[in-house]
């Protein structure tokens, strides 16, 4: 006979926990595993929120636009109900379900191997996903518009509004054109800096910064004050949902523990631009361009995941690099310089965060417009003032390449000539080197200065001969130290 159930609330949960009480929901199981457990966990999940995934360390469930993790609280909530749930035992005794933190823990995790789609997240539909729907792209860039489907595989709605008829150039006297026109005003190469600007947005909202021929990191330079670049930042994040973006600095990305912040972020926005070394790591070229990385959050097991964010940083001021910039780093940079000074009577405070609460919809049009290119071309429309300021820093960090630009030729072989002693080569490398301002003591030996060569000059090789080593292909300009000041 069953036990009477009281009808006072505290008199009812003490009896609920009496060994024996009756339990109106109390659950039945074959064998009590962990494993049977969370089948039928997962199966209460699905009933209540539809398709659920496993991917990039999260449960995951669509929420009416986009995908989006599922708390934690509520997946232990769901096994909680479990707990006394009735088996028998390999001889046929009775036995109910005692649950812990360590048993909730193996059923989670055994449900994350058994829904698990580890690739779940790279089959991304090409597209923006903003509050009106879902933009697709066709191969030529054109956009289009369509309603919002799980399987476009977004984990972020864009608040922004669009239509086909939405114009995508910022409109004279709004905000967004004051402050893109104001800040490259005077600049030869303007109208060229704020589209390249409009296909860095776009990237974000896309999640196509890996996807293109080159991907970059995006820094922001200029080495005065209220020069726009904080602006131009706030406006990125901006565009975006909260949850869709990050503050990893190059710095912390050697770190597992600040590395998985990346998981499903759109943009890494940061003001500091770290170390030379932290931009020289293999980590931070496998992040830029999208390669498996791992992390993982405290007292949680390693996720590998592969990034997909958009990176901006801004800097005043650009590190050196002590023993000169590979090949590796050069491609995965590139520099935006910001030269002028905002007026003051031109300034309209925080006007990158006004631009995305006000004018959400322009911004978003204007993004459009730069990832159509952007899908178009599948690279960034880079300026002339941006390859110059990426040479300077080259330059300026790397006495090796810069004397390669200011001294040598490259011509072609033809019977071993034109060649040039390493050791004559060496010298004349170190007489212009100190001449122009490189530090004696920073500057590469033989053996490096060689090395360095070979990596990074096109079309000339390096070989031993019976009278020496030599460089075949290179003519050296001589250099004449200028008489001293009188």
């Amino acid at each position: 006979m069953r036990d009477a159930v009281p009808d006072d609330p505290l008199d009812r949960l003490a009896d609920l926990n009496r060994p024996g009480a009756y339990r109106p929901d109390r659950k039945s199981l074959e064998i009590g595993s962990d494993v049977e457990i969370a089948g039928r966990v997962g199966d209460d999940l699905h009933r209540s929120n539809g398709d659920i995934v496993h991917a990039e360390g999260h449960f995951w469930r669509y929420g009416g636009t986009h995908w989006v993790t599922i708390p934690e609280h509520e997946l232990r909530r769901a096994v909680h109900t479990y707990d006394g749930a009735d088996f028998e035992t390999p001889t046929g005794e009775p036995s109910r379900v005692k649950l812990s933190k360590s048993r909730v823990d193996s059923v989670l995790n055994e449900l994350a191997a058994a829904i698990a789609k580890p690739s779940f997240f790279e089959s991304v539909a090409v597209g923006i996903n903003c509050a009106s729907g879902f933009i697709r792209f066709d191969t030529d860039g054109a956009p289009s518009h369509e309603s919002h489907e799980p399987d476009h595989r977004c984990r972020h709605t864009l608040p922004g509004r669009w239509s086909p008829e939405t114009g995508s150039s910022p409109a004279e006297g709004s905000m967004l054109g004051r402050l893109l026109g104001g800040v490259f005003r005077g600049d030869d190469d303007a109208t060229a800096k704020i589209e390249l600007l409009g296909e860095i947005v776009g990237a974000a909202a896309l999640g196509y910064a890996t996807k293109l021929r080159q991907p970059r990191a995006i820094i922001l330079k200029g080495e005065t004050a209220e020069n726009g670049k904080s602006q131009i930042l706030d406006l990125a994040r901006g565009l975006l949902p909260p949850s869709a973006i990050c503050s990893v600095t190059a710095g912390r990305m050697g770190d597992e523990r600040h590395i998985i912040g990346l998981v499903g972020k759109l943009l890494n926005a940061s003001d500091e631009l770290s170390s030379a070394d932290a931009i020289a790591s293999e980590t931070f070229k496998a992040v830029v361009t999208g390669e498996p990385v791992q992390g993982r959050d405290v007292y949680k097991s390693r996720v590998e995941f592969r990034p997909v964010a958009q990176h901006l940083f801004a800097a005043n001021n650009l590190p050196s690099f002590a023993g000169g910039m590979d090949r590796g780093v050069q491609r995965r940079l590139l520099l935006i310089q910001f030269n002028r000074v905002i007026p003051t009577e031109e300034r309209i405070e925080a006007i990158g965060r006004r631009i995305a609460e006000e004018e959400p919809d322009l911004l978003l049009a204007w993004a459009v417009r730069g990832a159509a290119r952007l899908i178009q071309f599948r690279d960034f429309s880079i300026p002339a003032s941006s390859k110059a300021a990426l040479n300077d820093w080259l330059y300026g960090a790397d006495s090796v390449l810069a004397w390669l630009a200011e001294c040598v030729e490259t011509r072609p072989i033809v019977d071993d000539e034109p060649k040039v002693r390493t050791s004559y080569a060496h010298r004349q490398f170190r007489a212009w080197a100190e001449a122009t301002g490189f530090k004696r003591d920073t500057l590469p030996a033989i053996n490096v200065f060689v090395q360095r060569i070979k990596a990074n000059a096109a079309g000339i090789e390096y070989r031993r001969r019976s009278d020496g080593p030599v460089f075949l292909g290179m003519v050296v300009r001589h250099f004449t130290p200028p008489p001293p000041f009188r």
